[in-house]
């Protein structure tokens, strides 16, 4: 199947951006179009490998993702960021996963919690009651109280999955546009779209499309942290973080049409065991941090976000679930 690369970037990234491009020329299976989606404001960074199309848009991790991409023609889409690695045959590892498997999209496992040290995995459950699994159906499974859990025994190359890694991705345009993400778009009204990949890839999952995500295909996120590294070194991040925690869990866990009852009230006390938990690991990290303003930020973000559920424009959006 044909297919093209969309690539979201600040033009910011420098050498990683260049080993991007570069790996792409070596692809098995070459692109028919290389479109990069670069934010208004922002220069076209020079190094070049001679197919690329640049078109400026609005800025914004999702503005720069959730597009109609009339640019772009071929049934699928590779969508990536600005700071990854593709080996050789990459692309033709992924197209192969999303036939075989009868895919919708198809993403790279780039963070492989799996392969976390038991420290890092024991921190992961501690401060956000992520857990491994071990299914052999599913690679991630989204729960009703927002948080994940992920597969801890990989034996083959692609799984179902309920949520997925955002820097590489093969959709089917089509599947894309089906899912309506510019309803999505109000997450960047927080100031940093913090979630967007688990609000993204388990919307695809809760509307009855395939997911799959594959673990061997070799992606390499370099993290540049364009937008990310603001975001990190600044305080405010445990509003941002608490408040889209918040929306997210009610948009795609909670409010969700045909739901019945008894399903909203254990995602409710789901929620609200979670909340509690975390409210005890921000007073922790408010020592650590030496700034209480870590637990009135985190406290701060729920606040809001319980206002943001009640406002004119959150009730307007249309469903999580969507028409037929």
């Amino acid at each position: 199947m044909k297919y093209s690369i969309a690539i979201r970037t600040l033009g910011t990234s420098g050498e990683m951006f260049v080993t991007e491009l570069e790996s792409i020329k070596r692809q098995t299976v070459q692109p028919e179009k290389v479109v990069i989606y670069i934010a208004e404001g922002y220069e076209r960074p020079q190094f070049t490998i001679g197919k690329e199309e640049y078109v400026w848009v609005k800025k914004g991790m999702m503005r720069q993702r959730v597009l109609p991409y009339d640019e772009i023609d071929t049934p699928l889409i590779l969508l990536l960021d600005d700071d990854v690695r593709l080996p050789d045959d990459c692309v033709e590892k992924m197209i192969k996963g999303l036939e075989d498997n009868n895919l919708d999209c198809i993403a790279a496992e780039t963070f492989r919690n799996y392969k976390m040290p038991i420290s890092g995995k024991i921190y992961a459950a501690i401060t956000n009651l992520n857990f491994p699994h071990w299914s052999k159906t599913w690679g991630v499974m989204v729960h009703s109280n927002g948080s994940f859990s992920y597969n801890n025994s990989i034996k083959r190359d692609v799984y179902l999955t309920q949520s997925a890694a955002g820097p590489a991705a093969l959709w089917r345009k089509q599947a894309f546009l089906d899912m309506h993400f510019e309803d999505e778009l109000w997450l960047e009204d927080l100031g940093f779209a913090f979630g967007e990949d688990i609000l993204m890839f388990n919307k695809l999952h809760k509307n009855g499309y395939r997911l799959g995500t594959h673990y061997t295909c070799g992606v390499k996120h370099l993290n540049g942290q364009s937008s990310s590294g603001a975001f990190k070194r600044n305080l405010k991040r445990f509003h941002t973080r608490s408040m889209a925690y918040f929306l997210i869990w009610h948009r795609s866990c909670y409010n969700l049409k045909g739901a019945s009852k008894a399903s909203k009230l254990w995602a409710a006390f789901g929620y609200g065991f979670k909340s509690l938990w975390l409210l005890m690991i921000h007073l922790a990290s408010s020592v650590y941090l030496r700034s209480p303003k870590v637990v009135g930020y985190y406290l701060s973000g729920l606040r809001d976000g319980y206002k943001k559920i009640h406002t004119d424009d959150y009730r307007q959006l249309p469903n999580y679930i969507l028409e037929k």
